[in-house]
């Protein structure tokens, strides 16, 4: 959100005193060490590519045709660069400090925990025997992979500041080898680590359903001109849904009138509530303010609010976007309204119990394939990591099956001493992005985890509030 009235230079001022903030400058030193350690010719082009990717979409997106508000969630559109995730994590780090007005909420919320984490402890980091290799792996191997190594360092960083000597592990292209070797004392442990992928596919087909009924919506919405808000909860799978299931509810409340004070329509499937948008007040906020393109903020004044869990739709037709920043090679994502004529926004999810279930994905398939790379003859320690994306209900239910299928599980001849959990929760807000962490302990063969590692935090910062609870369950009981 950019003021107007002359006021860019103080808030190029805040800009400028934001780069003294400590998740920033820790961030920055991860940047700088990567970013050594990959070369300047390769990053110039490896940056390139990433903003030749979204200029070309950013031009697709905002044509010189006004009825591109009509064009919705293209598949192929979504904001990440799919071909290079490290230059694209790498790009959005390097903007927050040299290209302040360039940025992609959702996206740089799950990026900068991480950095910020490897940077507060980089000399640590740096000592790590076999950390050259692995950051080969990360900035120049063909994986493409880069948040299961990401965690890969953050553990290997967490052990050392419990005191432990840590190394990687070189890969062996005959035999399964665990991710680090650490030790204390007269102890050698081996340490096995697994990422959980961020979107599941079941989550990919949910929101692809939503999208096919979203696109049938948009046009009759554009046609009838009617500045309006759903809140759609779904009562069936999406799949199981009509595809015609918004269209009909959205008819069937325009021709019942009387929307100005809320109206709603149910059936067998759907729950949609309907509120007509304020556009006085998103046309007072227009003239104090441009707002970020498609930001939490932008939601905000067509929703009423923002719901960092929720999942939301939004077209509008702008009455002008201007591009922020220097008009350079470097720049992109940078784009803010300066107003709007027309809006409209849908916010959705689904309450089908095998909706939740399916989102509260467990992680015995990771838990098995540790074990599977563990020796038989070496005491291991397992790490598994995934990300909370859906809102304490999913969460409940996830840790119930984790709890269930890790106390169970058969490790048979393997030696497994512990299994830690680490659940990471990074998600943004209008103004400012969040970030918690829980982990889940298991002992095993008689071991009490907290004896291998006093303190199992990963990403934690100063000043961060540490509770003996789950950050779904501290979610749960502010709703």
């Amino acid at each position: 959100m950019v003021e107007r009235n002359g006021e860019y230079e103080e808030f190029g001022r805040y800009l400028d005193r934001r780069k003294t903030e400590e998740w920033i400058v820790s961030a920055k030193k991860t940047l700088d060490w990567f970013l050594s350690h990959m070369g300047e010719d390769e990053w110039v082009r490896r940056r390139n590519s990433v903003v030749k990717y979204f200029r070309k979409q950013q031009d697709r997106a905002i044509s010189v045709d006004p009825r591109f508000v009509i064009k919705v969630e293209d598949e192929d559109s979504r904001v990440a660069f799919h071909e290079d995730w490290i230059a694209w994590y790498l790009y959005l780090v390097e903007s927050v400090y040299y290209r302040p007005y360039v940025d992609e909420p959702s996206q740089s919320a799950r990026v900068y925990p991480f950095f910020s984490a490897i940077g507060r402890y980089v000399k640590i980091a740096k000592s790590i025997k076999g950390i050259e290799g692995k950051l080969d792996e990360l900035l120049k191997g063909n994986n493409n992979q880069p948040d299961s190594l990401l965690f890969e360092i953050v553990v290997a960083i967490m052990y050392k500041r419990n005191g432990w000597l840590v190394e990687f592990v070189p890969e062996n292209p005959l035999s399964q080898t665990p991710d680090l070797l650490v030790t204390r004392n007269d102890e050698k442990l081996y340490v096995e680590c697994k990422r959980q992928k961020k979107s599941t596919e079941y989550l990919e087909l949910e929101r692809k359903e939503w999208r096919i009924r979203w696109e049938k919506l948009v046009p009759v919405m554009a046609e009838i001109k009617v500045p309006i808000f759903l809140d759609v909860k779904f009562k069936v799978e999406l799949s199981q849904s009509s595809s015609e299931v918004m269209v009909d509810s959205f008819l069937s409340i325009i021709h019942r009138g009387h929307i100005e004070d809320g109206a709603s329509f149910e059936n067998d499937e759907v729950v949609v509530e309907a509120k007509l948008i304020n556009m006085s007040r998103v046309y007072e906020h227009f003239s104090r303010y441009q707002v970020r393109w498609n930001s939490p903020q932008m939601i905000a004044l067509f929703a009423g609010s923002y719901d960092g869990f929720g999942s939301y739709s939004q077209v509008h037709l702008p009455t002008g976007i201007n591009a922020v920043g220097p008009d350079d090679d470097e720049h992109i994502l940078n784009l803010f309204c300066d107003g709007v004529s027309e809006a409209y926004c849908a916010k959705w999810e689904c309450l089908a119990e095998e909706s939740i279930s399916k989102k509260a994905k467990d992680v015995k398939k990771l838990l098995s394939k540790a074990v599977n790379q563990s020796p038989k003859d070496f005491p291991t320690v397992i790490h598994i990591g995934y990300e909370t994306l859906h809102g304490p209900e999913v969460e409940f239910l996830r840790e119930k099956k984790i709890r269930t299928s890790i106390n169970n599980f058969d490790f048979k001849d393997k030696d497994i001493r512990a299994v830690y959990c680490h659940a990471v929760q990074s998600f943004h807000e209008i103004d400012k992005f969040e970030c918690a962490e829980t982990t889940m302990r298991f002992g095993k063969q008689g071991v009490l985890p907290e004896d291998i590692l006093s303190h199992d935090l990963l990403l934690d910062e100063p000043g961060m509030n540490i509770k003996s609870d789950t950050h779904w369950n501290e979610d749960f009981s502010e709703i």
